[in-house]
């Protein structure tokens, strides 16, 4: 595909630079799985798992345990190189008695303090993990030359909620953000990430650095599109934390823009969103968990314009895009990946249709439309295939099951961690395919990018109905989180209805 063979209805620019940057992003996660996976064929096997009675594939997630996995492949052997076991990575992370242990992200910093005179200013901690930049990158050059046959190591942090968040989740970020800001200069920008650990440690701070700065499209005048790159490590942590923590605000500052709010009284994302405005939504890796275990896991850029989604893109790098495969009958695996190539995407203007099509490392390749529509619908509840996360800390997968037993069908679906991959499983799969998702009493509303993108997509691919458990509409107009709704419902508009209609009567069982 051209520039020049584009043509331009509404929003074709905001899509086709919202592809191009998911793609690129793609690359530094991607990456970052060919090295560990390259690792894994010089170090020893991982442990043969013995399928269970079920033919679901169980993600390795933080809440999991190590009899979770039923099948795997060289990606899943991540989880042993965010746990290494040998003296000189203890400093890393701490020691684990088992690779398949479940990822605990939190790990000593290995990186000297902060000056105590930049403990609370920003630029002057930007300008010490600057000057120390040069010393870390060389550090590592002269690890990685002298422990070949190591993995790597300082991979992964955790958040203040304890969920992990990798080098690949703030590179990512920083390219996506990067490239918005370019095009957009004008648009608000919410984030999942912010840079608070890249500020609290220079080493992991060089180590994205080194990815923000290698990752480029192959395609030069693909990669020309997407506009300036960070030109330091200080804009690159700008850029991170103006689509983090909340959100960037409207037309704040030049180049990377302010951090958190764009600066000089900018509306913020949170503001930009409920006045209605332009504002792009990203989750720079969904699915974290997932990822770190070598499963299935999303990048996600959506364009909100007057609190609808307008333009959504989902990459997912490690679902294999099978050419010819008739509609409906694509089917995903937590650990069935494509470690050859760079998976598949997904794309949506509103009132335009969806497609899919592969990704690549360079120029943007042709999709196919997509017409769910044409598939034959489904009539009886018997029939539906159930997408589900069982080991979601969030939802309640019980609910599933009773709503199963009601409808007279099986629950034994399909079971993936990532938020977005379930949505692309919905999308791709047949008529049939429903979720549900059902919060715990203890959780908050919903974060808005786990959701937004995805739900257009679906909805554009034909035939498809998305609300809450109450059968509203999601407002994306509230801000980072989802806070007038509750739950979702994800169903073939020819059975949406008798779904709720289940669901109504589970609810009130409940009072």
């Amino acid at each position: 595909m051209t520039v020049s063979s584009l043509t331009h209805p509404p929003f074709a620019h905001e899509l086709l630079i919202a592809q191009l940057a998911v793609q690129r992003a793609a690359l530094v996660t991607k990456r970052i799985l060919a090295s560990v996976n390259a690792a894994a064929r010089i170090t020893a096997s991982p442990p043969t798992l013995s399928p269970s009675s079920s033919d679901l594939d169980t993600c390795a997630s933080p809440a999991s345990s190590p009899g979770d996995h039923t099948t795997t492949t060289r990606s899943s052997s991540i989880s042993q190189y965010l746990h290494p076991t040998t003296a000189a990575s203890s400093s890393y992370f701490p020691a684990s008695t088992s690779p398949w242990t479940p990822l605990s992200p939190h790990s000593p910093s290995t990186s000297p303090p902060l000056p105590a005179a930049a403990a609370g200013d920003p630029q002057q901690q930007h300008e010490h993990h600057h000057q120390l930049l040069p010393q870390y990158s060389a550090a590592g050059e002269a690890e990685a030359n002298a422990n070949a046959n190591e993995p790597p190591r300082r991979l992964s942090v955790a958040k203040r909620d304890a969920s992990p968040v990798t080098v690949a989740d703030l590179a990512a970020q920083a390219l996506l953000v990067a490239a918005l800001r370019a095009a957009f200069p004008a648009d608000a920008v919410l984030g999942e990430e912010d840079a608070s650990a890249l500020r609290a440690d220079p080493l992991l701070a060089a180590r994205v650095w080194d990815l923000v700065d290698a990752a480029r499209l192959e395609d030069e005048a693909s990669e020309r599109l997407l506009g300036p790159r960070p030109r330091d490590l200080a804009e690159m942590m700008a850029l991170i934390e103006f689509g983090g923590g909340g959100g960037g605000g409207e037309g704040g500052g030049e180049g990377g823009g302010g951090g958190g709010g764009g600066g000089g009284g900018a509306m913020s994302a949170e503001e930009a969103l409920a006045a209605g405005r332009r504002v792009w939504c990203l989750d720079p890796i969904d699915g974290t968990s997932a990822y770190m275990q070598g499963g299935q896991y999303a990048i996600s850029l959506a364009l909100l314009d007057c609190g609808r989604e307008v333009v959504g893109v989902l990459g997912c790098p490690n679902w294999r895009f099978e050419e010819g495969l008739p509609a409906g009958q694509w089917r995903v695996r937590e650990h069935a990946v494509d470690e050859d190539g760079m998976g598949l995407m997904l794309s949506a203007v509103r009132g335009q249709g969806a497609t899919v099509r592969p990704m690549g490392p360079g120029v943007l390749r042709e999709g196919r439309r997509l017409d769910r529509g044409r598939g034959k619908a489904t009539v009886d509840l018997r029939d539906v295939h159930f997408v589900d996360s069982e080991k979601s800390p969030a939802t309640l997968t019980e609910k599933v099951r009773e709503l199963a037993r009601l409808a007279g069908a099986s629950h034994r679906g399909t079971n993936l961690y990532s938020s977005h991959v379930r949505y692309a499983a919905v999308v791709l799969g047949g008529r049939e395919f429903v979720q549900l998702r059902w919060p715990k009493p203890e959780k908050g509303p919903w974060s808005i990018w786990d959701h937004a993108g995805s739900q257009l997509i679906y909805t554009e691919s034909g035939a498809g109905k998305v609300t809450d458990l109450y059968g509203k509409p999601i407002d994306f107009t509230a801000g980072c989180k989802l806070s007038n709704n509750r739950g979702l419902i994800t169903a073939d508009e020819s059975i949406h209805d008798q779904i709720l209609a289940l669901v109504d009567r589970m609810r009130n069982a409940e009072v």
